[in-house]
């Protein structure tokens, strides 16, 4: 693995402020994406860009062009684009556009070192069966880069965001979601610590957004 930013680092299964997207400027990875992905930046909101820039900046240092690379949820997601367009070895999928993450694993005979999945997993209704899929199909030493909603005081049965199925708790990622990734071979990369407050509205809901990262023990 290259050498990791410190930024990137230190962002590793935490939150990330509205602040990081002014840090992923600076860095030059927002401009990046908007040169290789202009469409689809242009219809995002600007403070979730952090969330792409993340992942963007994880996958360049740990992963080569050789790398087997998956995305999931890819419909409107420029990691996929940008990465596909500087030539690596990356493979995409999602409902909208062939199918979901566990009809492809039924069907999968390919482990794969890096799989990646921005702002997806908040809705999807069975959110312990994805990442079970994603252990199953990561090669060893493999790594998975999610980002997702995050609210520590959120409750079920709260009101949502569109389309969402929950905001995720530091409870769900230390509890519910570690047990399934250490039960499959897994585990979280680095510390972790997803406290804060939330600092992002949209549709009259307060969240943050959360980086979950694991890897697929050798």
């Amino acid at each position: 693995m290259k050498k990791m930013p410190e930024l990137v680092a230190s962002q590793i299964n935490t939150l990330l402020r509205i602040d990081s997207r002014k840090e992923y400027e600076s860095l030059g990875t927002i401009g990046e994406l908007f040169d290789e992905c202009m469409d689809i930046m242009a219809k995002k909101i600007w403070q979730t860009n952090s969330q792409q820039a993340f992942t963007v900046e994880f996958i360049k240092h740990s992963a080569s062009k050789t790398s087997r690379i998956l995305g999931v949820g890819i419909y409107d997601d420029p990691t996929y684009p940008f990465f596909l367009n500087r030539g690596y070895n990356v493979k995409g999928l999602d409902p909208a556009i062939d199918c979901d993450l566990h009809t492809f694993k039924a069907q999968a005979t390919d482990k794969y070192d890096v799989i990646f999945s921005t702002s997806v997993i908040e809705h999807v209704v069975d959110d312990e069966q994805f990442i079970r899929d994603i252990c199953e199909l990561l090669a060893p030493d493999g790594v998975a880069v999610l980002t997702t909603d995050f609210r520590d005081s959120f409750k079920a049965g709260e009101p949502l965001p569109a389309t969402s199925c929950r905001l995720y708790t530091e409870l769900d990622f230390e509890n519910r979601l570690r047990k399934i990734i250490e039960e499959n071979g897994c585990e979280y990369v680095g510390e972790t610590n997803w406290k804060g407050e939330p600092d992002f509205i949209y549709q009259g809901h307060h969240y943050s957004f959360a980086t979950l990262v694991f890897r697929k023990k050798k």
